[in-house]
């Protein structure tokens, strides 16, 4: 008897995985990179496109991490970047990590952050051209103000630099 319910319910599960027919054929579904599926807003295209709506939360804990940067509030935005990534919410952090490159645009860990954060991570391994061309940005920038930090953060932007190398865009 159980072994016919195994049975059964395997030819349920196979059944339900069976792709329905319908009458008239699928439109096949274009989109461009810029236009999501599901009617979601578009991606934004730059570091400077990522910082727009950024915005300040509380709770989000105490962690901090001293960057080169003078600026107070470039700080803290980098701070909320990281509590964030460590939150898994991404997409908030680059917008984060943005600002606080807009508020100090010579903040190389600032920059780095935009690319960790936009760039493959396990839960998203392929990226979308958009993302690439923005982690190209940002790591672009944040090598070019490298030479200000201390060496773990040169270290640190080396190596996302090797990690996305995979996903930059073809030159």
């Amino acid at each position: 008897m159980a072994r016919l319910l195994a049975h059964a319910l395997a030819l349920l599960i196979l059944a339900a995985c069976q792709p329905q027919r319908s009458a008239a054929p699928a439109k096949p579904v274009t989109q461009s990179a810029a236009e999501p599926a599901h009617g979601m807003a578009p991606l934004p295209e730059s570091v400077a496109d990522w910082a727009t709506g950024a915005r300040r939360f509380d709770g989000l804990g105490h962690f901090h991490r001293k960057v080169a940067t003078d600026s107070d509030e470039a700080q803290q935005y980098f701070d909320q970047g990281m509590r964030l990534l460590w939150a898994f919410n991404h997409d908030e952090s680059t917008r984060s990590f943005a600002k606080a490159a807009q508020l100090d645009p010579k903040c190389a860990l600032c920059y780095w952050g935009v690319a960790l954060t936009v760039g493959p991570n396990y839960n998203l391994p392929m990226m979308a051209e958009a993302r690439a061309r923005v982690a190209a940005e940002a790591l672009a920038l944040a090598r070019k103000h490298a030479g200000r930090p201390e060496a773990v953060e040169q270290a640190l932007i080396s190596r996302t630099t090797w990690t996305c190398r995979r996903c930059m865009p073809s030159r």
